[in-house]
């Protein structure tokens, strides 16, 4: 089985990866990574990056780092197949140590998304921190984007959207919900808009397992 694992390794994108970014990334075949002058990988003192991992069913995982832009990752951060990343120019997407990302989910950050330790990110979801346009309201003009900042232990259910959104450590956002607003630490929320559902909630946390979850909901 773990032979079988390694013939899927890209060994060169890999090798090139984890040497000009001073850590350990690892690479699936088939994987596609565009990064513009300027962009990087940042990884913390031991942090490992899989790009492209588990799911049979996903496309293979897009990469974007536009001109200058970032990607912080803060401990053993493992992103599925399918997944596409985009990452504008100057912008900074953070990661924190053993967050998993499942298959087809969209990730387009414009200024600043932060997503915290132990984090459960199912299939179909989409975070964003903006729309990117410009966009006057009453006679205000919106920002284009605001950032989102996901806490430790969250779980995001299948087709959930968080755009330009706060959610609190432990909290649980269930399938196909919309957030685009604060949601407070240790609750369940679900619904377009979504709403809190149940208090005293605690996502305990996502924890690799060699490659062999597929929980999702």
């Amino acid at each position: 089985m773990r032979i079988k694992s390694a013939l899927k390794i890209s060994v060169s994108k890999s090798l090139y990866l984890s040497t000009r970014f001073h850590g350990k990334v690892v690479v699936t075949r088939g994987t596609r990574i565009r990064l513009a002058r300027g962009a990087r990988i940042e990884l913390a003192p031991g942090a490992v990056l899989r790009l492209g991992m588990r799911h049979p069913l996903g496309t293979p995982l897009s990469l974007q780092i536009r001109r200058a832009g970032r990607l912080t990752i803060h401990g053993e951060t493992l992103i599925s197949s399918g997944t596409r990343i985009l990452i504008n120019d100057n912008a900074h997407l953070e990661i924190g140590d053993q967050t998993f990302i499942h298959y087809d989910g969209v990730i387009t950050c414009w200024t600043h998304i932060t997503i915290g330790t132990e984090c459960g990110i199912s299939w179909n979801v989409n975070i964003l921190d903006g729309n990117g346009h410009d966009l006057t309201v009453g006679g205000k003009q919106r920002p284009k984007a605001r950032g989102v900042q996901i806490g430790d232990r969250v779980w995001l259910g299948t087709g959930a959207t968080i755009v330009s959104a706060t959610i609190g450590d432990g909290s649980v956002v269930g399938a196909a919900s919309m957030v685009s607003a604060k949601v407070p630490s240790k609750v369940l929320v679900k619904g377009n808009p979504a709403t809190v559902v149940r208090e005293d909630v605690l996502f305990e946390g996502h924890h690799f397992d060699d490659g062999k979850s597929e929980s999702g909901s």
